[in-house]
């Protein structure tokens, strides 16, 4: 556009060149014909013009006279003629060259303003052309740099975004590895106290068996010398306790440890003050035994000098009986001398009883069943008495209630699902029995709460799906025999449950009513009603199964194959109880129970003793029980099973047992 810009500029000012050298040749040529002016200036036109016109033509006179003036001195006129030629051509030339001068500045003038005003109006025609095309570009200017400012701005806007995105997550992530540190140290830190802890509650539990082993050995009235010491020890205890209560609920630290340390250094020096005064103690009753020892003595002494005179004064008698007459030697004894029966008898002989409503004695109990069953009572009700204490305290009560849940959920969803489901429920068990071993009190309240709700579970869950006894059998069996105490209190609330498992049958007392005796058989009441008959002997069915299963079950391989209550329990149960009188309903349903569950295990370990025991049954028993209940479905029940063994020859294996290796 500049280029072409330049061309027409070029272009112009030749153009006013040559018009200009038209004019003045025009102008030459006219001057001959013209004599006066033929335009008149405008008084209107500005006088800077008109001077500049008159200056212009003096100007042009001037310099025409002087060139004319210069001619006529470089030549002298030759005649008149031509100075008269000459002159007169002068004059003529200097009006035409004024009148020529003038004309050619007022065209010079006209042209220059028409140049001018053209000029304009090209300038203002290429300035609004160039305007016009500037303006486009200058409005795609305007909008791709808005463009661009709106892409810079979202393009910042999004770096910004993602640098906050970015630092965010660094941050999240620096947090999450700061707490992920902070939980590993805490948890490290934990199981450092933890362990920690229980080296400790192994050291105080076991200085604490040490002290109670020692206090129970002392005499009453060493026991009571000692009652400051007994009082610290419980303090101590219940301090130990409250400290496995925090570490339970999560709470175990460096505190946590430094206190099992303190309670740990005050059982020491507390077992070293109880040592010593049981040493003073043990050193007065040694004086005191000794002293009664040399009294004892000398009463020896003089009894053996009293019973030397007496031996003395009965050979004098003697000799003066065998002096007598032989008829007064020859006197009948009295009835009341009758010799005794020898003890061995009695001990091999059934306990027996008058029924009130029928003269005839009936065999009750076996002596040594009797005897174990008072051994297992006895070792139940000192139990049950010991944590009475805990069961009235009311502060006890979370606590007890902690207990229970910890025994029933794990208890309620044993199974046979898997290997390590049964584990994990014999751990958890275990582990929290174990817990509670720094307290007496404790360990026995949970030992009993644990027998109890596995009894329970043969009444009901047992009792609903027989295949179920097993894997809660194999559980039974582990504990026992890691924890003995808990196999005698099993078999206590077994016997309390159906004391027809020991097996005896107990008798109504002179003036017991109805309900207290049903009660004592294992009758449930509610609200002063007794229980349907089905209900009682489907509850027994179950509690039999279970303890059947027990005996025939293994525990964990890791325990080895030694059984804590074997197969001959099962056929010392079998022998007394078909010995023993029956009851209606439940001897037929507990006998078939029993006989499901072992008589596989019993063929296979007694063999021709069980048949003829099966023969013994069903030719004598029988009897017995048809004579108690004529069309009983659980007597036809057990005969059809009795009848089953004996043609086929064989007995079954129950279904549902598990593998010895199971877990």
């Amino acid at each position: 556009m500049n280029n072409n810009l330049g061309i027409k500029f070029a272009d112009i000012i030749n153009g006013i060149d040559e018009g200009h050298l038209s004019t003045i040749r025009h102008a030459a040529e006219m001057s001959h014909f013209i004599s006066e002016r033929t335009t008149e200036r405008d008084k209107s036109t500005n006088n800077d013009s008109d001077s500049e016109s008159s200056a212009n033509v003096k100007n042009d006179v001037n310099k025409v006279d002087k060139n004319e003036l210069n001619k006529r001195k470089m030549r002298t006129p030759t005649n008149d003629t031509e100075v008269t030629s000459i002159s007169n051509s002068l004059q003529n030339l200097d009006f035409k060259t004024i009148k020529s001068s003038i004309m050619l500045r007022e065209a010079e003038a006209q042209r220059k303003r028409t140049v001018r005003r053209e000029i304009l109006e090209m300038q203002e025609r290429h300035t609004s052309l160039i305007r016009q095309q500037l303006e486009p570009l200058q409005q795609q200017n305007q909008e791709e740099h808005r463009k661009w400012l709106e892409r810079k701005r979202r393009g910042d806007s999004q770096i910004l975004e993602m640098a906050e995105q970015q630092s965010s997550k660094e941050q999240q992530e620096h947090d999450r590895q700061l707490e992920t540190l902070r939980k590993q140290t805490q948890r490290q830190l934990q199981l450092i106290s933890f362990q920690g802890i229980s080296q400790y509650q192994l050291s105080f539990r076991s200085k604490y068996e040490t002290i109670a082993q020692l206090l129970m050995s002392l005499d009453k009235q060493a026991l009571l010398s000692c009652a400051e010491y007994n009082r610290k020890l419980r303090e101590l205890t219940q301090m130990f306790e409250q400290l496995i209560g925090r570490i339970k609920s999560g709470d175990c630290g460096p505190t946590e440890l430094k206190t099992a340390e303190n309670l740990c250094k005050s059982l020491e020096a507390l077992e070293g003050s109880i040592i010593e005064a049981c040493r003073q103690e043990q050193n007065k009753q040694t004086e005191q035994k000794q002293r009664e020892q040399e009294q004892q003595q000398l009463q020896k002494d003089e009894e053996n000098k009293a019973f030397a005179i007496s031996q003395s004064a009965k050979r004098e008698e003697l000799v003066k009986l065998e002096q007598q007459p032989q008829a007064q030697q020859q006197q009948t004894p009295e009835p009341s001398q009758e010799p005794k029966p020898s003890s061995t008898n009695t001990a091999e002989s059934p306990v027996t009883s008058t029924d009130p409503l029928n003269s005839s004695p009936k065999k009750l109990v076996r002596s040594g069943r009797l005897e174990f069953y008072a051994k297992i009572n006895n070792f139940y009700l000192e139990k049950v008495e010991k944590v009475k204490v805990l069961q009235s305290d009311e502060s006890m009560k979370k606590y007890r209630s902690d207990c229970q849940k910890s025994i029933n959920i794990p208890v309620n969803s044993i199974s046979a699902v898997s290997q390590q489901h049964i584990r994990d429920k014999f751990d958890k068990l275990f582990s929290f029995i174990m817990a509670q071993s720094n307290s007496n009190l404790g360990y026995d309240y949970c030992l009993l709460l644990m027998a109890k709700k596995f009894v329970g579970q043969g009444e009901t869950t047992v009792s609903s799906n027989p295949n179920a006894a097993f894997p809660i059998a194999s559980v039974i069996v582990s504990l026992w025999k890691q924890i003995p105490e808990f196999g005698q209190l099993f078999l206590a609330y077994i016997y309390k449950e159906s004391p027809f498992l020991v097996p005896c049958f107990v008798p109504q007392k002179k003036g017991q009513s109805w309900e207290e005796y049903a009660k004592t058989l294992g009758y449930r009441f509610t609200e002063g009603q007794m229980e349907q008959q089905d209900m009682f002997l489907k509850r027994q069915a179950g509690i039999a199964r279970l303890y059947a299963a027990v005996m025939i079950t293994s525990g964990r391989k890791q325990d080895g194959p030694s059984h804590p209550y074997s197969l001959d329990n099962a056929w010392r149960w079998l022998t007394n109880f078909v010995d023993l009188d029956p009851f209606p309903d439940i001897c037929a349903t507990l006998m078939m129970e029993i006989l499901q569950i072992v008589g596989n295990d019993l063929w296979l370990t007694y063999g021709k003793q069980f048949v003829k025991l099966l023969v013994y049954i069903q030719y004598n028993y029988f009897p017995k029980l048809t004579a108690m209940e004529k069309d009983g479905g659980p007597k036809a029940r057990l005969e059809l099973l009795l009848r089953k063994f004996l043609t086929e020859g064989k007995v079954s294996r129950p279904s549902g047992i598990l593998p010895a290796d199971f877990w």
